[in-house]
């Protein structure tokens, strides 16, 4: 599937991955928030894509762009995207995660719940994510403010050269919980 210099064809992979999502969606709202697979037990290779993705978060949150362009697929095809906003290629993800990490302090990033579904070149999971970090600039009383947010994602992995590598990584914010006036 992923051979170098060929156009790749996504319109059936985007489908797959999203009837993918919508099987997967049914059992992650039947199973508990902690739960990692339905039976709760990894095999080798949805273990390796567990690790991929703690190499990532583990790299995210120590400010560490050569180690996250090691876990991804270099090959101008990879996409970022969170929230809103969307990073086609390398370049423009590096450019928007260089602008942020310089002010990050103190910083945490964890996945969890982990659901990697795994095929013979190609693999999708879904995941939860919390993320606590100190925003260090003088924009902020005291110099200094932490955030705590969380949310979910999907990413998007195929195997190159026996090594499993990110094409795509969606991160979604959930809404704060509402507070209620007293």
């Amino acid at each position: 599937m992923v051979q170098r210099g060929k156009q790749y064809q996504w319109r059936p992979i985007v489908w797959l991955v999203w009837l993918w999502l919508l099987a997967g969606s049914a059992v992650a709202h039947t199973d508990g928030p902690d739960s990692t697979a339905a039976d709760g037990v990894l095999d080798a290779r949805q273990q390796a894509i567990v690790e991929v993705l703690d190499a990532y978060a583990t790299a995210y949150a120590a400010t560490d762009l050569a180690a996250i362009r090691g876990l991804i697929l270099d090959d101008g095809h990879f996409s970022y995207f969170e929230g809103a906003s969307a990073d086609w290629g390398w370049d423009a993800y590096a450019e928007h995660a260089a602008a942020e990490m310089p002010s990050f302090s103190e910083a945490q990033y964890v996945f969890s719940n982990i659901r990697p579904e795994v095929g013979k070149d190609f693999a999708f999971a879904t995941f939860g994510w919390k993320m606590d970090v100190v925003v260090v600039s003088d924009q902020f009383e005291g110099g200094r403010h932490p955030i705590s947010m969380q949310g979910i994602g999907t990413a998007v992995l195929l195997l190159e050269e026996g090594v499993w590598k990110l094409r795509h990584l969606q991160t979604v914010r959930a809404k704060p919980p509402k507070v209620s006036p007293k």
